[in-house]
């Protein structure tokens, strides 16, 4: 049976062939999906990627307060530190209303958080200096477990898409990125591939790290890699040549949801679907997907 959840203001639409035990109907219930490496991800969200950041604090408080335990967000929205002080500022502040009425803030508690490697960061050492830097901005909040799910956020950059620059935006970054390895829009058709190795060596060297189980928080915590917008060919390209399988999917609900190939694809490797542009979609795809309504 699969089970639609959706993670509230930039709404993600969350596809699962199944419920961790426990699951009830609310959030305080804790709804979960456990990945094909047994780590459980909730199933109820908030997604910041695209709020202006003078937002993001008052939205965290309230999700935070209504025991929201994912947030998803990306390096290219330039909030992962924002997001951080956030939820530090919370926990050192207020009180979560539960089913029992208020209590404070439990120091352990736990925040899920699926970040993204942008297309100029592609490329082995490139995706290993964005991931770490990630990993610096969300260790402000360390009054909380922090668990990351790293994805990487387009398989390359496009110019034929209208909004990617590939050349300029190359030309714009730091030279310390640049030197770290090769611009990856040269080489569109391995990059992601280095980028997944290094996606690879890092989630393994978190693995082995955090193999011990452990009362204590501990800085920000890599528990699943994966991908977002990768089309048929590129995943299947990726799948063949990878070491751990991608364990989480992001795509756009009104391109997967109608690409049979890929959906078996994702169900034959155990990938987490997740999906975004769910209420875009309900808006603004009547015309184009008439059998959707």
């Amino acid at each position: 049976m699969r089970s639609l959840t959706f993670l509230l203001v930039q709404v993600l639409l969350v596809a699962s062939p199944r419920l961790c035990d426990g699951a009830g109907d609310g959030i305080d219930d804790g709804i979960y999906h456990e990945l094909s490496n047994g780590v459980s991800i909730p199933l109820v969200g908030i997604g910041i990627g695209n709020l202006p950041h003078e937002q993001i604090h008052a939205v965290i408080n309230n999700n935070l307060s209504a025991g929201i335990e994912l947030v998803d967000t990306a390096k290219a929205s330039d909030n992962e530190s924002i997001l951080a002080k956030s939820v530090r500022s919370f926990d050192d502040s207020t009180t979560r209303h539960t089913r029992g009425g208020t209590s404070s803030v439990d120091p352990g508690d736990g925040l899920h958080v699926i970040t993204k490697v942008w297309y100029t960061h592609l490329g082995y050492r490139r995706t290993k200096y964005s991931v770490q830097q990630s990993l610096i901005d969300l260790a402000v909040s360390s009054r909380r477990q922090v668990f990351v799910h790293i994805l990487l956020h387009w398989p390359r950059c496009d110019d034929s898409v209208p909004w990617m620059h590939c050349e300029s935006e190359e030309n714009r970054l730091p030279q310390t990125v640049k030197d770290l390895g090769p611009a990856p829009h040269l080489d569109k058709a391995n990059a992601f591939k280095e980028s997944w190795r290094a996606l690879e060596d890092l989630y393994d060297e978190h693995r082995e790290r955090h193999s011990q189980d452990s009362a204590d928080v501990q800085p920000p915590r890599i528990v699943s890699i994966g991908v977002s917008n990768f089309e048929y060919d590129d995943m299947t390209e990726l799948i063949e040549v990878a070491r751990t399988k991608p364990h989480v999917y992001q795509g756009n609900a009104w391109l997967v949801f109608h690409d049979p190939f890929m959906e078996m694809l994702l169900k034959e490797h155990n990938v987490f679907f997740q999906s975004y542009a769910v209420m875009n979609g309900i808006v603004q795809r009547r015309e184009t997907a008439p059998n959707a309504f």
